[in-house]
């Protein structure tokens, strides 16, 4: 609960995304007004309640590890199931197939989560250790595991998103997200209001 003086108001969290609501609702679903931000209370109340902003998880991606999670899925042990069956029935040939198969499978399985590990693993690196945000009428730079729901958070060129944003206002606003999605050039950003895809 997040109070205004003595009467307390609860967050109600909302099951639409952020990004299909007007500003005006996320502005009531987070009780905070972006001309002013959130007050230093309101934010140290929401840190405790939803913790610091960080991913989760760290370190370097452990090869052994994404291999055994590729080996232990229901998929794979079914089909090492088939080739004890294959081989308890003297099927050489069937038992060769489904062993090629679990090989492939778990090859191709642990060369996308190890290279999804490591994108993960380069994203906690390349978070940025403050931001500027808006609290009580006042813009302040917070470290960035600070940031909580509600914060109005500034950006200018070249600042790292320190966590995830609903835009209210932009001017020209173009973001390199080559890390998360591949694509090659700047996405565009508007304030529009999206529907849920």
């Amino acid at each position: 609960m997040f109070g205004k003086g003595k009467a307390k108001k609860t967050v109600v969290v909302e099951t639409k995304p952020y990004h299909c609501m007007n500003i005006e609702r996320i502005q009531s679903e987070l009780d905070v007004n972006v001309t002013t931000g959130l007050t230093p209370s309101d934010a140290e109340q929401r840190l405790t309640v939803y913790g610091l902003n960080e991913m989760r998880g760290g370190g370097r991606p452990s090869a052994f590890k994404i291999l055994i999670r590729q080996l232990a899925n229901l998929m794979t042990l079914i089909l090492i199931a088939a080739v004890a069956i294959a081989f308890a029935i003297k099927d050489w040939i069937e038992a060769g197939v489904v062993i090629g198969v679990i090989v492939l499978n778990t090859a191709v399985g642990f060369a996308q989560e190890f290279k999804a590990e490591k994108t993960m693993d380069s994203l906690r690196k390349m978070t940025s250790p403050t931001s500027r945000v808006l609290r009580s009428g006042h813009q302040i730079v917070v470290p960035t595991v600070d940031l909580v729901p509600g914060d109005v958070i500034y950006l200018e060129s070249g600042d790292v998103v320190g966590a995830d944003c609903r835009l209210f206002e932009v001017f020209n606003l173009e973001t390199d997200e080559a890390l998360l999605t591949g694509e090659a050039l700047p996405i565009p950003k508007t304030v529009d209001t999206f529907d849920d895809v």
